[in-house]
Order: C-alpha cells, then sequence, then structure tokens
C-alpha cells in the first residue's frame, strides 16, 4: 500500500494472519545482512513499535532522505534498516544520534532555537545475559556542528566540525538545553560555499563485549524535543547504534527512520533484530520499558 494509507492503517486495531508493506520500501542489502527487513509487517506485530518501526517510511525528511508520503518521490534512505550484523570482527557498540534540518521546512538563519535532550540509552541482549539489560545510559549534551556532505571534514582541503560554546549548553532538570541558530542548522556558519547544511551529531557511551557474535542483540533511544513551539515539526532526529572493531573500523547495526521533533518530549528508538530471530531474541515490552517509550 502507499505511505499515507499505510500510516492511516496503523491507527486502526487489526486483528489476523495477514500483513501490509509500504510499496516503496527499500531493502539495504549491499551489506548482506543475512536477517535484514524487507518491509512486510505482519498484523501479529502492529501494536509492537519495535517492529513497526522497521517496517513504516520516514516520519519527516533529512539531508539523509524523503520523507514516506504518497506524494514525495523517495530519495536516499527512506526507511529504518539493520545494517550490518554483529560478528566477532566488533568489540564495542554504543547509540548515536542526529538533527537535521526538516528541507521540506522554512527556517529562518536568525532563528533562535533551543533542543532539549533526555537520556541516550543502550540495551542489549547476550548469550549470557538474563534477557535485556541496559547496557548504557547517559546524557548526550551535543556538543559539535557537522558539515554536509559528509566527505568534506577528509577533503584535501577539508572544512572541519566546530564546538558549540559551552555557555550554550545547560543543564535545566533532567535534562540538557542547548542554544542554537537557524544558520547553526543549517551549514551557514561555516562560511564555504561546498557546505551543503549541517548536523547536530552526538553519542553515548561505549558498551564492551568480547565476542560480537556474543550480542544476540541492540537497541539504542535517546528523548529530544524543540523548546519554541514555532519550530515544531521544522526538525528530524535520527538514532542508530555504531559498532567497532580493531584499527578504528566502524559500521552500523542499524539505523532508524527519520522522527520528526516537536514541542514535545519524543523517544526516539531502533534496534537490529531481524525478522528472522525477532520472536526468539525481542522482549519488546522489556525493551519498550527501557528505552522510555510508552
Amino acid at each position: 500500500m502507499d505511505a499515507d494509507t499505510m500510516w492511516r492503517v496503523l491507527k486502526c486495531p487489526f486483528k489476523g494472519d495477514g500483513a501490509i508493506k509500504w510499496d516503496k520500501f527499500s531493502v539495504d542489502n549491499y551489506m548482506k545482512n543475512p536477517d535484514q527487513y524487507d518491509g512486510v509487517l505482519p498484523i501479529s506485530k502492529m501494536n509492537d513499535p519495535l517492529y513497526v518501526q522497521m517496517c513504516v517510511p520516514n516520519e519527516t525528511a533529512s539531508y539523509m532522505g524523503t520523507a514516506g508520503r504518497t506524494d514525495v518521490e523517495p530519495k536516499g534512505r527512506t526507511n529504518a534498516s539493520n545494517l550490518y550484523e554483529l560478528t566477532d570482527r566488533y568489540f564495542n557498540a554504543l547509540s548515536i544520534g542526529a538533527i537535521y534540518t526538516n528541507p521540506e521546512r522554512e527556517i529562518p538563519d536568525d532563528a533562535q532555537i533551543t533542543l532539549c535532550f533526555g537520556k541516550i540509552r543502550l540495551a542489549a541482549r547476550t548469550k549470557d545475559s538474563d534477557g535485556w539489560f541496559l547496557a548504557d545510559e547517559a546524557d548526550p549534551m551535543p556538543k559539535n556542528i557537522y558539515p554536509l556532505p559528509w566527505q568534506l571534514e577528509n577533503d584535501s582541503n577539508p572544512v572541519k566540525a566546530y564546538a558549540i560554546d559551552p555557555a550554550l549548553i545547560t543543564q535545566v532538570d533532567d535534562h540538557y538545553e542547548i542554544k542554537l541558530t537557524g544558520a547553526d542548522l543549517k551549514g551557514k556558519n561555516f562560511n564555504d560555499e561546498r557546505v551543503t547544511g549541517s548536523i547536530l551529531h552526538f553519542w553515548g557511551k561505549f558498551f564492551n563485549f568480547e565476542k560480537g557474535s556474543d550480542v544476540l542483540g541492540v537497541a539504542a533511544s535517546y528523548t529530544v524535543w524543540v523548546k519554541e513551539p514555532e519550530w515544531s515539526g521544522k526538525l528530524t532526529a535520527t538514532i542508530g547504534t555504531d559498532i567497532r572493531g580493531e584499527g578504528g573500523y566502524c559500521q552500523q547495526a542499524f539505523t532508524g527512520i527519520n522522527f520528526e521533533v516537536t514541542d514535545q518530549p519524543r523517544v526516539i528508538y531502533g534496534h537490529n533484530v531481524g525478522p528472522k530471530r525477532y520472536d526468539e531474541v525481542m522482549d519488546s515490552q522489556k525493551v519498550c520499558k527501557l528505552m522510555g517509550i510508552e
């Protein structure tokens, strides 16, 4: 079905043995993950937010991909993917998050934007653990603005990320607030014509393990909102998990969909447990509780 129909169907309770699928779902198979999602969402999983998020299109647009609407021709990364298999090449993992502008919305350069961040979390299940557990919980505190396209940082004449003034990062109750401008989030402050945008990037802490094959699954989340209602719906949040090995080798276990940033706290989340192993490995109720997903 088309994207608009899929979003409508997901608002309705269903029972049965059938399935639905977004007709433009794109499988990222270049990394040859043996347990990759194909977009088929069984009706029996329609009330499971962790399974649903691996089958639906992006909520909104970003530099990385278009929004999941019927009137939009899909380009770039348009849905979540469990990417690289966790093999023995890897010995740690960490949550990663990013905030982009939504290219379908206008934000003036002088816009005063306050982004609020709750905890960033990583849950995991290993062969030896008693089910899923919270492997890491930290305050993300984004500190740097990175240029887009990504390749500019490694160019022969590189454009480097710049640090956010620490005075603009404050702790308020149980979260951190970061004051930015529209120019920060649009890449205008790099003063380089090669820069087409920018990204606010941040990470959790490392979860270390001896063998990647001992890790049955990972899930990540963080909470974000924008303080000013006028910027609600004009920013995009993404989530993933880096997995790393010797010599700085780094890939992603999964990347989530594009979530819309609103003026209300939202949990941005995703995981790498594929459909073949899902019922055996995933405990959706427990993982949702660990991640703060209601």
